[in-house]
């Protein structure tokens, strides 16, 4: 083995022994991305599968939940599919890193995005109006009061404001009981709102500067996750969003071009912190299925803002209104 190559062996090991002391705890924000960072290191050094296994297991520290070992194994094998194998002149062997790019479930998207368009009998508002399973019976300015009733439970935590503005607990950031009395009073509605509760509590902004209480750190409860088209046309929305075979809640008129699609996370999988987010939703859902199909790839993290129903958009004089609403029924026994 030359001095070029044996240099580059061990930097990718003490890189790794170096990043097995990092590993976050688990529960937090960046096991499982840590977990394969580890993982490519290992077998970029030359380690075999089984000591990265057992140097992970031991590295992981206590957290809010247990890293299976199958997670610890998956997140191996991947790093493993990731590098080549060379052969030196000498006979022995390193592996050489190889992007991996991951590849989605569907791989005809417009073929299958057609297909699914197909299934639908349903290509007007009207007919939406009417197969919603709870009956819009309300105006479109009380939306906001009877979609926060429906989707959230009484003491959530909503940030409800502008895209831009920093989150303010007792401001901004309020209850979903306090909100709905707010806005059954007359109170004025924002553009936005945060679809997931939030935990109240300051997280570490994405680029490290200073904390923020609206952040994807912040999210509590991982419930829904949203989805819509840039590129889609209104009636063809329409018929994706009554076909498409997800649990579906929800669907919003963004007051624009767009139809929001509010997706039951928790009927997808057992979402409890961001990795299970990053694995489950980002990863499974987002980058092999709904995002080959066509929708927004900006739509993917868990503190995603959505257009609140039943603010006016002045830029459009239309409102942001429900089009069909089938929120889970635990929430509204619960209230």
């Amino acid at each position: 083995m030359d001095t070029e190559d044996f240099k580059k062996i061990m930097t990718a090991k003490s890189k790794y022994f170096a990043r097995l002391q990092n590993i976050p705890a688990p529960g937090g924000n960046g096991c499982h991305t840590q977990l394969l960072s580890v993982a490519n290191l290992g077998v970029l050094a030359g380690c075999k599968q089984s000591e990265i296994q057992e140097d992970i297991r031991r590295a992981i520290p206590p957290g809010k939940r247990r890293v299976s070992d199958s997670e610890i194994e998956a997140a191996i094998n991947k790093a493993a599919s990731d590098h080549k194998t060379i052969t030196l002149p000498t006979g022995e062997k390193y592996q050489r890193y190889r992007p991996h790019r991951q590849e989605p479930i569907i791989h005809n998207s417009k073929t299958a995005l057609q297909r699914i368009i197909e299934q639908s009998k349903i290509t007007d508002d009207a007919d939406l109006w009417e197969s919603s399973p709870i009956r819009l019976v309300w105006t479109p300015q009380e939306d906001a009061a009877n979609f926060l009733f429906s989707m959230f439970m009484p003491d959530d935590l909503i940030f409800i404001g502008e895209r831009l503005e920093p989150g303010i607990i007792g401001q901004n950031i309020r209850t979903a009981a306090d909100w709905i009395k707010y806005f059954q009073a007359g109170g004025k509605t924002a553009p936005f709102l945060i679809i997931n509760p939030l935990s109240g509590k300051p997280a570490t902004k994405k680029n490290g500067d200073g904390e923020t209480f609206r952040g994807d750190g912040n999210i509590k409860s991982f419930r829904y996750c949203l989805a819509e088209f840039d590129n889609l046309s209104r009636e063809d929305q329409i018929r994706f969003w009554t076909a498409v075979k997800l649990p579906v809640v929800c669907l919003v008129d963004s007051g624009g071009k767009s139809i929001h699609g509010w997706i039951d996370v928790q009927k997808l999988a057992d979402v409890q912190s961001m990795d299970d987010w990053q694995r489950e939703i980002r990863q499974r859902l987002y980058e092999q299925g709904l995002i080959p199909l066509g929708v927004d790839s900006a739509c993917s993290n868990p503190a995603r803002l959505a257009r609140l129903p039943g603010h006016l958009r002045t830029e459009t004089g239309n409102y942001q209104n429900i089009l069909w609403l089938a929120a889970p029924e635990n929430r509204i026994e619960n209230q």
